[in-house]
């Protein structure tokens, strides 16, 4: 895998460079007109509707180890961005911490997960919606010759858990996720794509892409999470 750019402050790059992390709109009217902005991330989080359409959100690096998440179409600015930033863990200095906010810095706290650069394959830790989990007792995977399969279980605070189904048949390092196991077009929910090509100069970057359908925006976070938390197992070199 090639890892993310540097941040391009070129519009040639693709890259949403308007946005600005200290101010998004509000999901609450303060009495001060309905486009007012504030400076600090919503009291509460009301989760956007579902576009119309598929959209594609792209990972833009920022400092202090951290990228944002956020819509490439400018059109598509209603669905908020995410910030993930990695921190090392103090007490266990071979290991990481990546941890997922919505619209802000300080914006509310999706999950975060935790795992070893030593030995990725020793199962790490992933708390989402408040409740921690083994990685692998909501993450399990099949390994063949010409398919990786992984299936995301996790629950949702009902009876029924939420299932994802990830796959990379589609080859080049992408990630496709499903809602069932057949893998029809009829139960896609999105597609991960990662940076596979070297920056040139006075050429456009290709940055990481999360394509999400209508649909898959009803599981955002679980998709979000487990297409991080799979890409870091997929890239992180075995130590045997």
């Amino acid at each position: 895998m090639i890892l993310p750019s540097p941040s391009d402050s070129s519009p040639r790059s693709g890259i949403p460079v308007d946005f600005d992390l200290k101010t998004f709109p509000s999901d609450q009217n303060n009495g001060e007109g309905e486009n007012k902005m504030s400076p600090i991330s919503p009291a509460r989080y009301r989760s956007p509707r579902r576009p119309a359409g598929p959209v594609t959100y792209l990972f833009t690096p920022l400092p202090s180890n951290s990228m944002l998440l956020a819509p490439s179409d400018v059109t598509d600015r209603p669905q908020r961005p995410y910030i993930v930033s990695v921190n090392l863990n103090c007490f266990t200095p071979t290991s990481y911490i990546t941890q997922i906010k919505k619209t802000a810095w300080d914006g509310d706290h999706v999950g975060d997960f935790e795992l070893s650069s030593v030995n990725v394959r020793n199962s790490g830790t992933v708390c989402l919606r408040g409740n921690e989990y083994l990685i692998s007792d909501v993450l399990s995977s099949q390994f063949n010759v010409f398919r990786t399969t992984w299936e995301w279980k996790i629950k949702n605070g009902t009876d029924k858990p939420i299932l994802l189904f990830w796959d990379d048949y589609a080859g080049g390092g992408v990630l496709t996720c499903y809602s069932s196991h057949d893998k029809n077009p009829d139960s896609l929910l999105a597609r991960f794509t990662p940076r596979t090509s070297l920056r040139k100069y006075g050429q456009p970057h290709d940055p990481p892409k999360l394509m999400v359908s209508p649909e898959g925006h009803d599981f955002f976070d679980d998709i979000l999470m487990s297409a991080l938390i799979i890409e870091r197992i997929r890239t992180t070199p075995s130590s045997s």
